[in-house]
């Protein structure tokens, strides 16, 4: 998977997150890590799924992607696990029943949160009776927790949770509104309603006798007299308020607005791809941008570096005369040390177009001296962007004791770049963390942190993150063109 022109590998002197899998050991999960770039579980499941790991010896794939499945179940799914099996899912449910006319996420998953509990769909059918019945009768289902009229609450042989929402066409939208929020704001916009003299229900507003379907959801709000909120941003966390006051924007970053990926590896490092395929999945993205940035530790080998710049080039060269308005950026990501220093020296530092650095180790350290130690590193004039500054991996390996507002006003300071790591696995920084940089006025970007062409989607769940984080297009530097977004840069 990797070839002789690894610019520097990366080495760990401590257990590995995966380890708690069933079926992993430390010298497997090391592998992963080494070959393919894998820490966290979903990501891994990822792999399995696409069959990209099967150059790897010993890993007994059919079994390890049940573990897998089983693992994610029994703990909360991470967004990105459980978005992809409810796009499956709903797949297979589409095509079971001809009176299904479209399926839709709803609840936590909508929200985008972090981890979820349980998968929500709605099911848009002209025989809601009809649907849920053949829905109950799918062999993937092992036991029906709750049923009701409209819907059922059931667990799949794989031992995911489904909560199944059936509606007729002209329901969607009150019931896409009122599902998809939390508790509390949906208390709120029934508050509203009743404000207004009606009430909202999931088969829409009623007043007396009547009931009138709203046509989307924003007509939903307009009754309400709000303007339409973003999924992300309905949590009943004081968002209504905000909004009534302007003071909160709903101009949300959006994954068309990104122009460029600022942070992916290549077979150059430990990812399973390409430089130059990198780059051409890159461009069938939209993106007018790409940024390289393999690891790159203490035993990181100039030459190789050098090398790996003169491909960059070559690519760059070979895409232009293609006539693609399009460029590969050459980066590294270089480890952060325990004592804040960095694993490459200054006049290495110095030649990279963009210096990625990150704390891949050590996050154990206690606050203050490891707050000090990021602190220091985005002072090296020479760091443009910090990786997944937390460095958690959900559910497997809590984040670093930081504190945060002090590493928000450093980076403001530095004009460091804070990422929002867009892997399943990470989602660094988280939304209460984003809100708090830009309150900051620190300066963000999303990347997905790809290891491999198909990894480069990750970057959706950056962007739902950052907009859970209720970031906004002009506050998220790779929304900018290059040259822009050079200029943005210290």
């Amino acid at each position: 998977m990797n070839n002789d022109n690894n610019v520097g590998n990366i080495n760990r002197n401590e257990p590995l997150p995966l380890c708690v899998v069933p079926g992993l050991n430390q010298r497997i999960a090391a592998m992963l890590e080494q070959k393919a770039g894998i820490l966290g579980a979903t990501e891994l499941f990822e792999a399995l799924q696409e069959r990209r790991l099967e150059t790897l010896p010993d890993l007994g794939m059919n079994e390890l992607k049940q573990n897998l499945e089983r693992w994610q179940a029994n703990n909360k799914m991470s967004l990105g696990f459980a978005l992809e099996r409810a796009r499956e899912f709903a797949g297979k449910i589409s095509a079971f029943d001809s009176n299904i006319v479209r399926i839709e996420v709803t609840g936590a998953l909508r929200r985008a949160e972090e981890l979820v509990e349980q998968v929500s769909l709605i099911a848009v059918s002209n025989d809601t009776y009809d649907t849920l019945e053949a829905f109950l009768k799918l062999p993937e289902i092992a036991e029906v927790r709750k049923r009701r009229d409209y819907k059922a609450d059931v667990t799949l042989q794989n031992g995911l949770k489904l909560e199944f929402i059936t509606c007729f066409p002209e329901q969607l939208a009150t019931t896409w509104a009122l599902t998809t929020g939390t508790t509390e704001h949906r208390t709120q916009l029934r508050n509203l309603a009743y404000k207004y003299g009606y009430e909202l229900s999931l088969g829409g507003f009623l007043k007396r006798e009547d009931v009138w379907p709203a046509k989307d959801e924003e007509e939903v709000f307009r009754y309400l007299g709000l303007p339409y909120i973003p999924p992300e941003l309905r949590n009943g966390n004081g968002e209504i308020e905000a909004i009534q006051k302007g003071e909160m924007s709903l101009d949300l970053v959006t994954l068309s607005g990104i122009k460029g990926d600022l942070h992916v590896h290549s077979t150059w490092g430990n990812g399973s791809t390409t430089i130059e395929e990198m780059a051409r999945a890159a461009i069938k993205r939209g993106y007018h941008y790409l940024l390289l940035a393999d690891h790159a530790g203490q035993n990181a080998n100039l030459a190789k570096l050098l090398q790996q710049r003169a491909e960059i080039y070559r690519v760059n060269d070979v895409l232009a005369r293609e006539g693609y308005n399009f460029s590969l950026l050459w980066g590294a990501e270089v480890e952060i040390l325990p004592d804040g220093t960095l694993s490459l020296p200054d006049e290495i530092l110095s030649q990279l177009e963009i210096v990625v650095a990150t704390m891949l180790s050590g996050l154990h350290q206690e606050r203050k001296q490891i707050t000090e130690r990021l602190i220091k590193a985005m002072q090296n004039p020479h760091v443009d962007i910090v990786a997944h500054p937390t460095g958690r991996i959900l559910n497997l390996c809590e984040p670093a004791d930081l504190f945060m507002l002090k590493i928000f006003v450093a980076a403001r300071e530095t004009g460091t770049v804070l990422e929002i790591n867009g892997n399943p696995d990470r989602l660094d920084l988280k939304a209460e963390y984003i809100q708090q940089a830009l309150e900051e006025k620190a300066k963000l970007v999303i990347s997905s942190g790809a290891h491999s062409t198909q990894a480069l989607a990750h970057l959706e769940y950056g962007v739902l993150t950052a907009r859970r984080g209720a970031a906004r297009a002009s506050e998220i530097l790779n929304t900018l063109e290059l040259n822009k977004f050079k200029a943005a840069l210290k």
